[in-house]
């Protein structure tokens, strides 16, 4: 029995990984909503992953976040160094976890609405202040070495990749960054991925549950 749940949980990894591993690799499925900030972009591949965590729960979803994340980490060393992936684990399992153990308690459609709700704010507060505090910091570590410490990390960044408009850097860093980039991208990329899962959720769970029952 125990082999047996091993198997369907490889499989089930195996099934959405792909999906989520293609949703990441077409062209076009990847896209900027904030002019001039090409880096920040919506993608597909978390969709697979928060479905697969809702019909079979955190287990599932968390082993297909870290199998993606490995994946992109074998493209994105040479870019990134690694911290986009870092950043993409903590951000997916931020939404995934708190979705799927709400809705594996209350299995139901208020449990789903709840979790996802949940999920939703939790991943939107992680990729808002951890963005804030660590992942961008590390970009500028990673891309500006000579800078010596956090804010001239942050001066770096803001000199090299914003082109700040304000004589005080931290400022101009709280405020463009914070408050007028990460924030709106991040609640837009919410929506959207939220979105589109609360809308083929429920024919996607309908055939899953046929599938496990032949």
């Amino acid at each position: 029995m125990a082999t047996k749940k091993v198997l369907h949980l490889i499989a089930r990894v195996a099934i959405f990984g792909g999906l989520a591993i293609i949703l990441y690799m077409v062209p076009g499925l990847q896209f900027p909503i904030i002019p001039g900030l090409s880096f920040l972009k919506v993608h597909f591949d978390e969709i697979p992953c928060l479905i697969a965590s809702l019909a079979y729960g955190p287990l599932t979803g968390t082993l297909l976040v870290v199998i993606k994340g490995l994946f992109k980490l074998i493209q994105d060393v040479g870019e990134t160094g690694g911290i986009g992936v870092l950043a993409d684990l903590i951000y997916g399992l931020a939404l995934i976890l708190p979705a799927s153990f709400i809705y594996k308690k209350f299995h139901n459609f208020k449990g789903a609405a709840i979790g996802l709700s949940v999920g939703f704010f939790v991943n939107l507060l992680f990729s808002s202040f951890l963005g804030y505090y660590i992942i961008y910091p590390l970009y500028g570590y990673y891309f500006y070495p000579e800078a010596g410490g956090y804010v001239e990390a942050l001066q770096y960044i803001t000199d090299h990749m914003f082109s700040p408009v304000d004589s005080s850097i931290k400022y101009w860093y709280d405020f463009k960054i914070q408050y007028q980039f990460l924030l709106p991208f991040n609640l837009i990329k919410n929506l959207i991925i939220v979105g589109a899962t609360i809308l083929i959720y429920k024919p996607i769970s309908m055939l899953i549950h046929k599938a496990n029952k032949e």
